[in-house]
């Protein structure tokens, strides 16, 4: 459940320092919410205030808290969750993005939409908190690993669409990808949801996504996409037949 955590209010910034930085936590995962949670108690300027396990409930809590920075692990590409960094923005929380490995290609939309750092789930602890104290100092921090990505969007660079067959990068983030074989599987969007963990909006802004950067126009094209996508996977492994 979100809400404050045990040691909100507790919490004392080192003498001389003034009060520590109010942070929110947003993550549909538990032990995510949990670990992050950790990171913060064990550094004395930074201070957790609340927890969010969805989009509707971190803004409810931002307008409570007032939190200086908010981290948000929800998927970027959602234009729910979009809405949601635009929102924090202006209830003045500088919003870092926690996101999957490989997610870079939302980048650009998360930083339109207010994104002040980008950060892999995967990140140390001691690399988080540099970065939560860097975007309160104005900072906007990204992660070397997309900084090359970035630049090529900003260039001109176009992702591969359906059309483009034997592209050896999948367009989709490795979530998208989750749903978008459920979907071909037959699933219904609360099935995926509850299969997954996430919420049925979070499901639809995932398909939505999926749709668009392959250029598709309904869930039935993309799972004969994904069906076939599995069949040409699977005819490469396979090897030319002898005789």
């Amino acid at each position: 459940m979100g809400g404050e955590p045990d040691d909100a209010g507790h919490r004392r910034a080192p003498s001389g320092c003034g009060a520590p930085v109010r942070v929110l936590i947003c993550d549909g995962h538990e032990v995510l919410r949990h670990g992050l949670r950790t990171v913060l108690r064990r550094t004395p300027d930074l201070a957790a205030v609340a927890e969010a396990a969805d989009g509707d409930e971190a803004l409810a809590l931002a307008a409570a808290h007032r939190p200086d920075v908010t981290l948000v692990g929800l998927d970027a590409a959602d234009p729910v969750v979009q809405d949601l960094v635009r929102a924090l923005t202006a209830l003045g929380s500088r919003v870092v993005w926690l996101g999957e490995p490989g997610a870079g290609s939302d980048l650009v939309d998360a930083l339109r939409a207010g994104v002040r750092g980008y950060v892999h789930t995967t990140v140390t602890p001691q690399r988080l908190v540099e970065v939560v104290r860097a975007v309160v100092r104005g900072e906007t921090v990204l992660d070397a690993a997309v900084t090359g990505e970035l630049l090529h969007r900003l260039d001109g660079g176009r992702q591969p669409t359906v059309d483009s067959g034997t592209s050896p990068h999948n367009p989709l983030t490795a979530r998208q990808q989750a749903v978008s074989q459920l979907v071909a599987e037959g699933l219904t969007n609360a099935e995926i949801a509850e299969r997954l963990q996430v919420s049925r909006v979070t499901v639809k802004g995932h398909i939505t996504v999926a749709l668009r950067r392959l250029g598709l126009r309904d869930r039935t094209q993309l799972a004969i996409y994904v069906n076939r996508a599995a069949g040409s996977a699977k005819g490469r492994a396979a090897g030319p037949r002898e005789g």
